[in-house]
């Protein structure tokens, strides 16, 4: 009896990785970082694959000698993580309970264009593993990555034209020379690796590619390949299936009632979405599309999505609902936005939350653009002006803290200036595309314009109506 109650735990442990017998566990990183001593490397994993939120995965300091190692947190299978040291975007997967020897390229910086670009990626770098053999995981996807990317050319265009029988030749061709890994969850990786590129060629049908890959099989939340073929086959089937005289009544399910239980009823009529947790995994990649277009209310798709969060029986969906409210709110007036921890002047760690019970004034702004330039004498304006009601407060963006230092000792500006180079992640955060962008933040820590007009756009109009009406000014 007991055996078998430590069998069934086992398996429930193992969950999605089950196939591999997986039990939880954490890894071990250590290697060579040439021209990174001294520096502190970050390595980030995706929360879900639907929002692809970002997580800090674990941090490494390097050491003079340019060594450095790591212990990652607890994991209960294969891990996809990630680094944007410099120019580089390095990646790779770890297992629990596994020792990683790597040595990463050597530190190179981005250019002044590249460092200004919050969505610059770096030069991709699948790291190597040195103290393993073939048959690990990092080696087996490169591995077959390699294959995989010479597929796209004369055989894309071939197959693409109609050439079944070389398609028939390159799935066989790929178990033939990848079978026998030994790897389960490789196995699936290269499986739906193949399936998505049936998929650009034109071989299967969304239908088909749902039926083969998705309606009877496990889902597998952290396989890069099958989530990214899910998010393609399922990407807008809202929008699709309200379009059928089954699923026409979706519109109304959210827009008007804003009821999970209405949503899951006319989603179940579809039968190719299989049980349960298929079913919820396309009813919240759709909820995350869906806030993206014009077709449902957010205040309903809000609702909707808490919903599910609160009644899932699914950990990972309630997570992943988690998630999209996270992101779809963050920059949505009524929400607090973003949290930063950024450098002032002085060096000092500074929150935004330092600032609650104030209205601020948050601008993006670098000391090479022009369009930034001719704001920051409009700025000091409204500082003279209105300082002792609101603050004022600059993201600069620079390469070095050194730059900020030197811009503010060429300029009279009293106002308060942080660098963004400890948390380059807040251009993501918080959606900025161009230099200025402003945000207007009320005593409460909410978004009271998102975004904010400039300067240049007489925010001070806004500015003074929002102060008279809070009995601050008359």
């Amino acid at each position: 009896m007991r055996w078998l109650l430590i069998t069934v735990m086992a398996i429930l442990m193992a969950g999605e990785y089950g196939k591999a017998g997986v039990i939880a566990g954490k890894a071990v990183i250590e290697g060579h970082a040439p021209g990174y001593e001294g520096t502190e490397l970050v390595f980030h994993t995706y929360a879900d694959l639907i929002t692809y939120t970002e997580a800090e995965f674990f941090r490494a300091e390097v050491d003079s000698s340019g060594h450095f190692s790591a212990v990652t947190p607890e994991v209960s299978g294969p891990v996809y993580i990630f680094s944007n040291p410099g120019a580089w975007y390095l990646f790779m997967y770890v297992e629990p309970d596994r020792e990683y020897s790597v040595v990463l390229p050597e530190y190179k910086s981005l250019t002044g264009r590249e460092a200004l670009n919050p969505y610059h990626q770096g030069i991709p770098v699948h790291l190597a593993v040195l103290n393993h053999g073939e048959r690990e995981l990092n080696s087996l996807i490169r591995n077959f990555d390699e294959y995989y990317d010479t597929l796209f050319g004369e055989t894309f265009d071939r197959i693409s034209s109609g050439d079944r029988a070389l398609l028939d030749s390159v799935s066989v061709g790929a178990d033939r020379r990848f079978a026998g890994s030994g790897h389960a969850w490789f196995d699936d990786y290269r499986r739906y690796k193949m399936a998505m590129f049936r998929i650009m060629v034109r071989a299967e049908t969304a239908r088909s590619i749902s039926d083969k890959y998705f309606r009877n099989d496990m889902v597998l939340y952290r396989n890069m390949p099958y989530m990214e073929l899910f998010n393609q086959i399922y990407n807008n089937y809202f929008l699709f299936f309200g379009r059928t005289s089954r699923g026409s009544s979706i519109f109304e399910d959210i827009n008007r009632y804003a009821s999970i239980s209405r949503l899951r009823n006319t989603l179940q009529s579809d039968n190719v979405l299989g049980d349960d947790r298929l079913l919820e995994l396309v009813m919240l990649k759709g909820l995350h599309g869906s806030f993206y277009g014009s077709d449902f209310s957010r205040s309903a798709l809000l609702r909707v999505t808490d919903s599910l969060a609160a009644t899932t029986v699914f950990k990972e969906h309630a997570e992943i609902a988690r998630n999209i409210r996270e992101k779809t709110t963050r920059l949505m007036t009524g929400f607090s936005p973003p949290p930063l921890e950024l450098k002032n002047r002085n060096g000092e760690m500074t929150f935004l939350s330092d600032y609650e019970g104030e209205f601020v004034y948050l601008n993006f702004c670098t000391a090479v653009s022009y369009a930034c330039l001719s704001e920051y004498d409009l700025l000091q304006r409204l500082d003279e002006r209105y300082g002792s009601y609101f603050r004022i407060v600059t993201i600069f963006i620079g390469e070095s803290f050194e730059d900020m230092d030197s811009f503010l000792q060429k300029n009279d500006y009293n106002w308060d200036f942080l660098f963004y180079g400890n948390q380059p992640s807040v251009l993501k955060d918080y959606d900025i595309r161009i230099f200025p962008t402003c945000y207007f933040i009320d005593r409460d820590g909410k978004l009271l314009m998102s975004p904010a007009p400039l300067p240049s756009e007489n925010f001070e109009r806004y500015l003074v109506r929002t102060l008279r009406s809070e009995g601050i000014i008359k």
